[in-house]
């Protein structure tokens, strides 16, 4: 009777073993395939993460209530100007107000990169779990990492220049 016992367990742990390995595979298939949104910008033309193939993506959610978020604004910006050749800066706001509020917004902080609207809606591959959120997108396209908490431009160029020498920069 035990042996049948630890029988009837071993496959329970090895079917439920793999039932989650299925799950982590599939999760992360449907990740890498969702990684290309399509938003309106400031301007209201859509934007598509794709069309920065070939190049870093920093993405980062922020909404203009959030005082980390705006603290870590003009660290982005700053990241923008000095590494615009090898990354790409895209923020996302995420919070349902008008695009003129955001346009306002943007303007007053004297920010240059792209600024796309989410209308507080979530974007497919981007899990968030509170604000900023940044996500670091390889030039492949690929979801690379994310962080919870504000970023830096000194800690943004260190970790890129990490990533590189690991060999995720190849297209």
């Amino acid at each position: 009777m035990f042996a049948t016992a630890r029988r009837f367990s071993n496959r329970f742990r090895f079917g439920l073993a793999l039932l989650l390995a299925l799950l982590s595979a599939t999760t992360y298939l449907a990740r890498a395939q969702d990684l290309d949104f399509a938003l309106p910008g400031l301007n209201d033309q859509p934007v598509k993460l794709a069309s920065f193939r070939g190049r870093w993506v920093v993405v980062n959610f922020w909404a203009s209530w959030c005082s980390p978020c705006l603290l870590e604004m003009p660290e982005l910006q700053a990241f923008h100007e000095a590494h615009h050749d090898r990354a790409a800066v895209v923020g996302i706001n995420f919070e349902a107000i008008s695009p003129d509020e955001v346009r306002t917004f943007v303007a007053h902080l004297g920010i240059t990169f792209p600024i796309l609207l989410s209308g507080g809606e979530p974007v497919a591959g981007f899990e968030l779990k509170g604000l900023p959120t940044t996500f670091l997108i390889s030039p492949a396209g690929k979801l690379v990492e994310a962080r919870l908490g504000t970023v830096n431009a000194a800690m943004l160029a260190e970790r890129l220049t990490e990533l590189e020498k690991a060999g995720n920069s190849t297209p």
